[in-house]
């Protein structure tokens, strides 16, 4: 069994809250997530029956989403000798990175950008306006989240407008492919930064 202190700002963000209500387990975040899921199914009536063919299909179309962001960035260009230099890959790492992939995308799209269009959409008179404004303020916020609290990261005017349009990026992906291939496609880059980094 995988026994790992790493958490991520939204899997912590999550927890935090869940703390507010006594729940302490840290297993709480993984239920929410879980509970959101049932709840968007039973919602959709969509059939739960899982097709390995077209899960199959997701997956490759969340990986090549993942390599645009990865292009798009210019990381695998500079550090392509590295990742491919590099032998071992730790689990727990492994982890982080899809947690954080799925749990950023729980927090930042499936919650805020869904109630950012709700609350913008009376006030804006065109649905894909309230969906604009809900995307660059839900990107920015996720942007600013990174650099929030002990674990946060260093700030960086580049890394912070990079965050800025990662954000916008997985917004566009969310509106238009939804939350399970977004989910993946951001889990899956988290993925490949952190080999490449390693």
């Amino acid at each position: 069994m995988l026994r790992t202190t790493y958490i991520n700002g939204a899997d912590a963000l999550i927890i935090r809250i869940l703390s507010l209500f006594s729940v302490h387990s840290m297993l709480g975040s993984a239920l929410v997530l879980l509970i959101c899921f049932t709840i968007w199914q039973l919602r959709s009536k969509a059939s739960w029956k899982i097709k390995p063919g077209m899960l199959l299909l997701y997956f490759l179309e969340s990986v090549c989403f993942a390599l645009v962001l990865l292009f798009a960035f210019g990381w695998l260009n500079t550090h392509c000798a590295l990742a491919l230099n590099e032998a071992h890959r730790r689990l727990s790492d492994l982890v982080l990175y899809c947690g954080a992939g799925i749990y950023e995308e729980l927090v930042f799209r499936g919650f805020l950008l869904s109630i950012l269009i709700a609350v913008f959409r009376p006030v804006l008179a065109q649905q894909n306006a309230a969906t604009t404004a809900a995307a660059f303020l839900g990107a920015l916020l996720f942007s600013i989240f990174h650099y929030i609290g002990p674990s946060g990261d260093a700030f960086s005017l580049a890394s912070f407008i990079q965050r800025i349009f990662a954000g916008l990026y997985f917004s566009i992906l969310f509106v238009t492919r939804g939350f399970g291939v977004t989910a993946a496609a951001h889990a899956i880059y988290d993925i490949f930064v952190g080999i490449i980094n390693l």
